[in-house]
């Protein structure tokens, strides 16, 4: 998954190509696909940002990338729009019904190998600090615990 601003520039690309290729009567495609990965890639950033993960927040740059991504999101619908009404006009309504089919595949092909890949990397990492914080809770408690015991003398 690449960050929102990296999808939207993409996703601009491929809507001026898509316009190029339409106005030349040539197969847009290729530039359609493109503009579809990059839809998926911000809705999943908006979706993210909406529930960033907890170890997030001290970083501090949760609002940013909240801010990003709605921006992207935003612009990304006024395109999305605008690439339908292109495809609409191409290839008539059942154009347009395949076109969101295949929006939806790749949504969920990305949901299933990219964006689940990136949770799990989450989860591992969420686990990682959560194992190591209770390991050193344990460590300054039993070392707490020795002091007190050598200062009375037990040991």
């Amino acid at each position: 998954m690449i960050d929102p601003l990296t999808a939207l520039s993409i996703a601009t690309t491929a809507v001026g190509q898509i316009r190029e290729l339409i106005s030349a009567g040539q197969d847009a495609s290729s530039a359609i696909g493109k503009f579809a990965g990059a839809f998926s890639d911000v809705q999943e950033a908006h979706r993210r940002a909406a529930n960033p993960p907890w170890y997030k927040s001290f970083s501090g740059s949760i609002e940013s990338e909240a801010a990003n991504a709605f921006a992207a999101k935003k612009r990304m619908d006024k395109m999305k729009a605008e690439v339908e009404q292109m495809i609409t006009f191409m290839h008539g309504p059942q154009g347009l019904e395949e076109y969101k089919e295949t929006i939806r595949a790749i949504k969920k092909r990305r949901e299933q190998h990219e964006y689940r890949k990136q949770r799990m990397k989450e989860s591992i990492i969420e686990w990682i600090v959560g194992i190591l914080a209770v390991i050193s809770g344990a460590a300054i408690l039993i070392g707490a615990i020795w002091l007190i015991g050598k200062n009375q003398g037990k040991w």
